[in-house]
């Protein structure tokens, strides 16, 4: 089978899980919405920015690694094993230590006990970690598509069942680390290698690993400082506020890049002989990636008041503006993942660490600046960073790639266009609408941006159509297969 058959069967696969998975995720957090509190989700903010930031380390990037190699031995993949397990146990035995110091760092006395008890997953992951990776690198998507399936159901039932208890950010805490529990035990029934604690053979993998974890690390350091800065400067309920917003307004593009990032990868590693079929295909991936997203993110930002009253809920009436703000830049943020994912693809893994450098200078500096204005400062700091830090990095990656920027915006600008019409024409109609309830408004708004998006881009790029529909016919044929 050729690469691009294995990796529009690994979209199929992969796409599927992450649709159920999100509508069981999806349907369980509206109802925790209304059970738990602003300030819940303000302490589990800052758990989960200490896990994300230990994370980088525990791994080293030698999962990444194994999914990059081109060739691997049965040992060597045993040695990478031992490094994974020693380096995830240490991460683990390091946030039970220094819990304390989190609680009096953020100022929340809850958060020692919290952030022991989430950081026992790194004692799943030293043994989840290696079986995942090769399962990436063999491309096995159906088998991985339905473990993630298992273990978001399993994790999303438990936090809804704690949260109906009374279990208050429990059940946050303790329905995310029952997802690892379930993921992490699905994977070892595929097989485990047995590690090996030898670093002998190790050099390629730990300088490829490296430079990954020095990217990630700068990375989370970068895209958590701003809950960082709004856990030291503002009351937990905004930082709840504040991380609501931001998780709902990306969250398709965590679900859609998690999706792509998982089959691109591999599937990139095993193009990086045939440079012009790989530009190809990463160009192919912008524009319709672009379609997506600016449809999904745009059409969710211009709804945003009609859908924080019907969806989330008058409790939570400030998230409007930093949803607003933050689904009009995201499709930008998804670009820029896509081909940061091609370029360590063909292990160019420092061409990433100076573009996640560079922004590790401006994104948090100009969330020091926002935080001053509150909730909506942090979110109005996004989408005066971001486009910065874009232009400023871009050129690095389309260089490396042998990509001219004038493709990428050929392929991606109708989009845009279309997208901006859409906005203009929902905020429009939304005064000649405001006499009928925001529940009853909400679905008319989302169908006149629908038509007017559609509309619209069938008349600026005739192209798109039919390759939209050649992707999906594409994806019919792998299921029939």
């Amino acid at each position: 089978m050729s690469v691009e058959r294995q990796t529009m069967s690994g979209l199929r696969w992969t796409a599927m899980a992450k649709i159920v998975g999100q509508a069981i995720s999806w349907a369980v957090t509206l109802i925790v919405l209304r059970l738990l509190v602003p300030s819940d989700y303000g302490l589990m903010a800052i758990v989960a920015v200490i896990i994300s930031l230990l994370s980088s380390l525990a791994e080293l990037g030698l999962g990444a690694s194994l999914v990059q190699a081109a060739q691997l031995e049965r040992e060597e993949v045993a040695r990478v094993s031992g490094a994974i397990v020693l380096l995830n146990i240490g991460a683990g035995l390091l946030m039970e230590l220094c819990a304390p110091l989190a609680a009096i760092a953020f100022h929340q006395e809850q958060l020692t006990a919290l952030t022991r008890v989430a950081g026992l997953q790194f004692f799943l992951n030293a043994i989840g970690t290696v079986p995942q990776a090769m399962a990436y690198r063999q491309m096995n998507f159906r088998w991985l598509s339905t473990t993630e399936l298992w273990s978001v159901a399993a994790g999303s039932l438990a936090t809804l069942g704690l949260a109906v208890s009374g279990a208050g950010v429990w059940a946050l805490v303790l329905g995310n680390l029952t997802g690892i529990a379930v993921r992490t035990g699905l994977l070892l029934r595929a097989g485990t290698i047995r590690p090996v604690l030898e670093l002998r053979g190790l050099g390629k993998h730990l300088r490829f690993g490296g430079m990954v974890t020095l990217s990630r690390l700068a990375w989370q350091v970068v895209y958590q400082s701003d809950t960082m800065i709004a856990g030291r400067m503002l009351p937990s309920a905004a930082v709840g506020l504040y991380s609501v917003s931001l998780h709902v307004a990306t969250l398709p593009m965590q679900k859609i890049m998690s999706i792509v990032n998982q089959v691109a990868l591999p599937a990139v590693a095993r193009l990086q002989s045939d440079m012009p079929r790989l530009r190809r295909r990463v160009i192919e991936a912008s524009r319709l990636m672009t379609f997506f997203s600016v449809s999904t993110m745009w059409g969710l930002s211009a709804v945003a008041p009609e859908f924080v009253d019907v969806v989330m809920g008058p409790s939570w009436a400030g998230a409007v503006y930093p949803l607003q703000v933050i689904c009009c830049i995201v499709p930008l943020r998804m670009l820029s993942v896509l081909y940061n994912t091609a370029v360590l693809g063909i292990g160019l893994a420092s061409v990433d660490l100076r573009n996640t450098l560079l922004t590790s200078v401006v994104l948090p500096a100009a969330f020091l600046i926002g935080v001053h204005w509150g909730v909506n400062g942090l979110a109005t700091s996004w989408i005066v960073a971001l486009p910065i830090i874009f232009l400023a990095n871009f050129p690095r990656i389309t260089n490396a790639l042998g990509i001219r920027a004038m493709e990428v915006a050929a392929s991606t600008w109708p989009s845009v266009v279309a997208g901006a019409l859409m906005y203009g024409a929902i905020a429009s109609a939304r005064f000649g609408l405001m006499s009928i309830p925001a529940f009853g408004r909400l679905p008319l708004l989302v169908l006149l941006g629908a038509a007017t998006y559609l509309g619209l881009l069938s008349l600026i790029d005739r192209r798109m159509y039919p390759d939209v529909r050649a992707f999906l016919i594409a994806l019919k044929e792998r299921q029939k297969n």
